[in-house]
């Protein structure tokens, strides 16, 4: 193929000493925690990872499911949730784990997301419960071809260290 007949080669001649590109390096690139396929994805790992199944249809408490997926994006809090596990009644402890609890429970985006998966059919509510919808396969897919392609490998490890650690009714809910 000649330059002429690239056209990519042919847009770089006629861009030559005319567009300069401008790198701002003080301007931030977007956030991945507002990235939708990845919010899919880490809510579809955290509920394959961490739901159960007692009554034979797979769910999880979904403060518990904010909490996870919300400490599987920023993994460096993994020690912070252990710190505050061993400590529950522990009022120095507590105090801290404030800040935490502020954060995950004000994660809009996460609101938005499940508000998008239970439209879909792919989440229904069960009381304080999120539970498998009859389209749940996309979910598991999802998950499925991540942990194939080994994706999001440090979010599935936290989550997977997150099954270690007792997080109790009363660090969700209470303050």
């Amino acid at each position: 193929m000649s330059k002429s007949d690239n056209p990519i080669a042919t847009l770089a001649d006629l861009l030559a000493g005319h567009a300069q590109p401008i790198i701002v390096p003080e301007r931030l690139a977007p956030s991945a925690f507002y990235d939708l396929q990845y919010r899919l994805f880490v809510i579809a790992a955290a509920f394959e990872i961490h739901g159960d199944s007692p009554l034979g249809q797979r769910r999880i408490n979904a403060t518990r499911l904010k909490l996870l997926q919300f400490i599987a994006m920023r993994p460096w809090l993994l020690s912070m949730v252990r710190q505050w596990s061993a400590a529950r009644n522990d009022a120095q402890v507590s105090f801290f784990s404030q800040r935490l609890r502020r954060g995950f429970l004000g994660d809009t985006m996460h609101d938005n997301v499940i508000g998008f998966l239970v439209a879909r059919g792919i989440l229904v509510w069960s009381g304080k419960f999120l539970t498998a919808g009859k389209v749940i396969g996309q979910l598991q897919e999802l998950f499925t071809d991540a942990v194939g392609l080994n994706l999001f490998s440090t979010e599935r490890a936290t989550l997977e260290e997150l099954k270690d650690i007792r997080i109790t009714n009363d660090m969700l809910e209470g303050w």
